[in-house]
């Protein structure tokens, strides 16, 4: 019995942690290491590989290969949802856990997140905060400030402040898994996020534990005006998907303005940026935020870098 109670085990752990990866081989074994390191080890790590081309499944098979709780899928390239998906489908622990290719776990994320769940009596959504990381140095982000406690969707209706760092309990019936459609990708973890939490809570957790790598190659910095078409079709896919009031619509749209000024205004297209921003003013009333962005518009990006650079 004691040799069934072990195999049982070894099927059964309490967290899956299901990491997609696209040619991310310079910051995969980082982020496996992070796992590794968890004082909390009753987990597996499923690496959904997303069709690489840099030879990560061989790396990886190398370097982990021999461990019992890894396993490596591979897929031909879908994008991150379907990868998201097809690992949620293989994991076997109580709790599935997203994180991406390059984000790190403190030593004691699990932990953490294991002694909130059974405090909570098995939540559906769980999440803790999370640092950026740049050039080895941390800073706080958005949800930095935010009480620890329930939240729902309407946290979600001016953007996505959590990225995908997020803890699902897999037995959730009613869960919706990730958009596939590919039209959509890197707006995916928002969509997922909202639509799933307009009638079901997640609970945030007051301590920072996983480092998201702010590098240079992250999706949400890619080519601007691909992220503002995004942007635009995942309002659209809301309207369709999610059931929302007047105002949750209106929330959105203002959003989707100023997501978009912002791009503009780093391209240099200030008159494109100058009239997203009235469009969100319009539709969201005056906001701190506005107003920084549009002070910024009128003085203009070099006059900006130009006090950059005096500061500096």
């Amino acid at each position: 019995s004691h040799c069934k109670m072990k195999q049982q085990l070894a099927t059964t752990p309490y967290f899956s942690i299901v990491i997609p990866s696209y040619n991310r081989i310079g910051f995969l074994p980082e982020t496996i290491d992070s796992i590794l390191k968890q004082t909390f080890q009753d987990f597996e790590i499923l690496v959904v590989d997303d069709g690489s081309t840099d030879h990560t499944p061989e790396i990886l098979r190398h370097k982990y290969g021999h461990l019992s709780n890894f396993r490596l899928i591979e897929q031909p390239n879908a994008e991150r949802g379907a990868a998201r998906n097809h690992g949620f489908r293989e994991a076997s622990g109580s709790y599935v856990i997203f994180i991406d290719s390059d984000d790190l776990m403190l030593p004691e994320h699990l932990e953490v997140l294991r002694s909130h769940i059974l405090r909570l009596n098995q939540p559906d959504f769980i999440a803790t905060k999370f640092l950026f990381l740049r050039n080895g140095k941390t800073r706080p982000t958005e949800i930095h400030f935010l009480p620890e406690g329930w939240y729902d969707y309407k946290l979600f209706l001016s953007g996505n402040p959590m990225g995908c760092n997020v803890c699902v309990r897999k037995g959730n019936t009613q869960l919706h898994l990730f958009e596939e459609d590919r039209r959509y990708a890197i707006k995916e973890d928002w969509m997922f996020l909202l639509q799933n939490l307009r009638h079901q809570q997640l609970y945030l957790i007051d301590r920072s534990t996983i480092l998201m790598n702010d590098h240079d190659d992250r999706s949400m910095r890619s080519d601007h005006t691909i992220i503002i078409q995004k942007t635009r079709a995942a309002l659209e896919w809301f309207h369709q998907q999610v059931e929302l009031t007047e105002e949750d619509s209106r929330l959105l749209r203002a959003h989707a303005a100023y997501f978009s000024a912002i791009y503009y205004y780093v391209d240099h297209k200030l008159s494109s940026a100058r009239e997203q921003l009235r469009e969100a003013i319009r539709l969201g009333g005056w906001k701190r935020k506005y107003l920084v962005l549009w002070l910024k518009c009128l003085l203009g990006r070099t006059v900006i870098d130009q006090i950059k650079r005096i500061r500096s």
